[in-house]
């Protein structure tokens, strides 16, 4: 069994290994590029519900891959604390709230200053302390319930696969090598250019190295990607949350788990590198990670694309929600277009005699295609859970979010 930090190297790919390291930048490169872009194409005031709306994607997508199915509408109740009766699905909508008020909490750090070793631990127990003590409760493998600590490191041995991870008594050894290793190189990330490509790398190495630590009873999986989520932010990259690489890695969960029990293998001969654990494996999940997140900024550029959004949004108010006034398509085109309006612009957006555009406005506010921090303040785009599967197509998985207007079914 491991019980020395040695036996999780290498934890970086450098230019000692000139095919992979050149490879990993050239994709970093190209990441980094993609979500500059993206990130400067939405109105700065619209993109504070988008980053919600790719929270509870996260969420979302993040619990399939834990083989979880909660509907984006019962994510959307469980943040209202409104749980459905039925024990089985509560449980699930009570997982999705622990998951996005945790990531919550993480977008309000910083990674690097807090402490690697700590986020790690806190962000666990900021998890598990939205979680009813039931929940807690794990089975060892003798069969006997024990209950999982918030924030603290396992006591009982694991084996995922055919994976045996370190044995729990050197589990804090394994962490604190692995801040002292992500720390300087997520650092150096804010200098930007070679030094911002190999954080990005190192982030979804470290990715892998805390997935084959296992450092806690149960949760693993769930706070490995929020924890990757941080150290891609600290980077630079999806400063304003834009995409979801756990969309990414669930659709391809299959070639996720695969390759993160590959990059599991010890060292295949003298050409595969010089630490414990495969080089050659590492880098291929480092690529595939790499080439995932791409495809969804792409993805979300794609869907965000002024000109089509606007087709859809048009498509949306005149064909699809005929019980709303088609007018209702120019004001949040201009919330969309501008990251919000004032109120008393309703008229002159629409057309519309004073009266019916702020009924048409009010409509819209209700429904949350508008959002304002006061009854009569600036108003500014959302994206309602009911709207997404014309508005965002293929956000989620055809049938998801498969219903329209507001009759939604329990």
């Amino acid at each position: 069994m491991y019980d020395h930090p040695s036996q999780f190297e290498p934890l970086l790919i450098s230019a000692s290994s000139p095919a992979h390291y050149k490879r990993l930048l050239d994709l970093a490169q190209e990441l980094s590029e993609l979500d500059a872009r993206l990130d400067t194409s939405i109105h700065k005031d619209a993109v504070r519900a988008l980053s919600e709306l790719v929270r509870g994607m996260n969420c979302y997508y993040s619990n399939l891959i834990e083989g979880h199915h909660t509907l984006p509408i019962e994510i959307d109740r469980a943040m209202q604390s409104d749980f459905t009766a039925t024990t089985s699905q509560s449980d699930l909508q009570r997982l999705a709230h622990a998951h996005i008020q945790t990531t919550a909490w993480a977008n309000a750090k910083d990674i690097v200053e807090y402490g690697i070793q700590p986020f790690i631990l806190e962000a666990h127990g900021e998890f598990s302390r939205h979680l009813p003590d039931a929940m807690l409760m794990i089975a060892l493998p003798d069969g006997t319930l024990t209950r999982m600590e918030p924030g603290q490191i396992r006591r009982n041995e694991v084996r995922v696969g055919n994976h045996i991870a370190p044995q729990a008594n050197s589990v804090a050894v394994f962490l604190q090598r692995y801040a002292v290793v992500y720390a300087p190189v997520l650092g150096r990330a804010k200098s930007g250019g070679l030094n911002k490509l190999e954080a990005i790398v190192a982030a979804i190495i470290a990715h892998h190295r805390l997935v084959w630590i296992h450092p806690f009873a149960d949760g693993n999986g769930r706070i490995a990607r929020i924890v990757l989520d941080a150290m891609l932010k600290s980077t630079g990259l999806s400063g304003s949350a834009l995409w979801s690489l756990s969309r990414g890695l669930a659709k391809t969960q299959q070639v996720y788990k695969q390759r993160l029990a590959e990059a599991d293998m010890p060292r295949m001969g003298d050409l595969d590198g010089r630490g414990n654990l495969s080089e050659t494996q590492l880098a291929a999940f480092c690529e595939y990670a790499l080439q995932t997140a791409i495809d969804q900024v792409r993805f979300m550029s794609s869907l965000l694309a002024l000109d089509t959004l606007e087709h859809r949004v048009r498509h949306y108010f005149s064909n699809i929600r005929t019980d709303l006034r088609p007018e209702s398509a120019h004001l949040y085109l201009e919330a969309l277009a501008r990251g919000g309006f004032e109120r008393g612009t309703a008229s002159r957006l629409t057309g519309l005699a004073e009266r019916t555009a702020r009924d048409a406005l009010s409509c819209l506010t209700k429904e949350g295609f508008l959002l304002s921090d006061t009854p009569k303040g600036r108003v500014r785009p959302g994206f309602p859970v009911h709207a997404l599967g014309t508005l965002l197509p293929n956000l989620y998985p055809a049938g998801d979010v498969d219903f329209e207007g507001m009759g939604l079914a329990r």
